[in-house]
């Protein structure tokens, strides 16, 4: 694979290497005014989801079956006003070119206090946007995607802690210039709002890594777009994990999930008894669809790097 330019066209803002090896980063300059009038809240509904199959081709919508399967099989289970969605996890809004997309992310603990964690996936188009063999990088010249926006605990178009517009984007180069799935995470830094940074408003995540994929009580939170969800409120799947390694990576996590595109990012918390949430410890990263289940790979040290990065 040909190696990422970081001044690819099609993003916002300067890219540069950071130098730590194993991150990229894209720093956004368009000013927040404009971004805060540009995602109105007609625009964030329209807003497709990016996620993957295990083939690693994006996906907007499931083939009828998998709508079939999600109905006869119906693990997500919805949120309403007594099951509260925890303040740190939303949905991120983001755009390439005209096309404008949706995944899902959480607020994590960090010096600085204003770091998101998403898929890589939801930053980056990875090296071969079009997947087309040998010849696809030059046909789609890989590239960071622009003007990320978190709204935690978004609800039908509402926004109950505002818009929170991105600085920097963060990448890892192993997903970058070699599409390397185990590391399909992203860590995202926003700007204040209102003078105030994410954490201190909506509370940071633990983030654990190096967990091991088998038969962990896992909760994971998203906000699926694709048919039969609308992505108006945010999903839950409970369950003990099982370790796969024919998804695209060895060692991979999957629980049984019926959540579709724009799940994509979404945290996968360990369940801890008396605790109303424990640590992250993957990301929402593909989906099987004969079966309907959700794939990720557990955070390594190469997140640990991307927060360090961001926080220098």
């Amino acid at each position: 694979m040909a190696p990422v330019d970081p001044h690819a066209a099609g993003a916002t803002g300067a890219g540069t290497r950071t130098d730590d090896g194993a991150v990229l980063s894209r720093t956004v300059e368009r000013g927040w005014p404009t971004v805060r009038a540009a995602w109105t809240r007609k625009r964030m509904a329209a807003a497709i989801p990016l996620d993957l199959t295990v083939g690693g081709s994006a996906v907007g919508t499931p083939t009828p079956a998998d709508s079939r399967a999600v109905a006869r099989q119906a693990d997500a289970v919805p949120t309403g006003p007594k099951a509260r969605v925890p303040r740190s996890v939303g949905k991120l809004f983001f755009s390439d070119g005209d096309l404008d997309y949706v995944c899902s992310a959480a607020a994590i603990r960090s010096p600085r206090r204003n770091l998101i964690l998403t898929a890589g996936h939801c930053v980056h188009t990875g090296p071969n946007p079009s997947g087309i063999p040998v010849i696809g990088s030059l046909i789609d010249q890989p590239r960071f995607f622009s003007d990320w926006v978190f709204v935690p605990r978004y609800r039908n178009g509402r926004k109950p802690f505002g818009k929170w517009r991105a600085r920097t984007a963060y990448v890892t180069r192993g997903w970058a210039e070699n599409e390397s799935f185990a590391r399909d995470q992203a860590v995202i830094k926003l700007r204040k709002r209102a003078g105030k940074k994410l954490v201190d408003v909506v509370g940071g995540n633990e983030v654990r890594l190096g967990v091991r994929p088998a038969k962990k009580r896992t909760r994971i939170w998203g906000w699926p777009a694709a048919a039969p969800y609308q992505g108006r409120r945010a999903w839950r799947c409970d369950g003990r994990t099982k370790r796969i390694n024919s998804a695209g990576a060895n060692r991979d996590a999957s629980l049984r999930c019926t959540m579709t595109g724009g799940s994509s990012g979404g945290p996968w918390m360990l369940k801890r008894r008396g605790a109303k949430r424990g640590p992250i410890w993957a990301v929402t990263s593909r989906s099987v669809s004969a079966k309907p289940r959700l794939i990720a790979h557990p955070l390594g040290r190469v997140v640990r790097k991307m927060v360090r990065a961001a926080n220098p």
